[in-house]
């Protein structure tokens, strides 16, 4: 699970997990959309964000889970 899949296993909004985890929402957004890889974003703001996904760091480092259209 990547960073969306965790927030949305959370029941979160990019807007929530910004709030909640204090990075900034168009950072969280370039994350999951793949403008900033996952393997680029600091220990700071990995750390911040897993703590607020209740999560381990390594765990946002791991792709999402892709959706077949069926």
């Amino acid at each position: 699970m990547g960073l969306k899949d965790l927030r949305e296993a959370r029941n979160l909004s990019r807007a929530e997990l910004s709030k909640v985890s204090g990075i900034r929402y168009q950072k969280i957004r370039d994350i999951e959309v793949g403008i900033i890889k996952p393997e680029n974003i600091t220990l700071k703001t990995a750390i911040k964000l897993a703590q607020a996904l209740e999560c381990d760091p390594a765990e946002l480092m791991k792709p999402d889970r892709e959706v077949s259209a069926e």
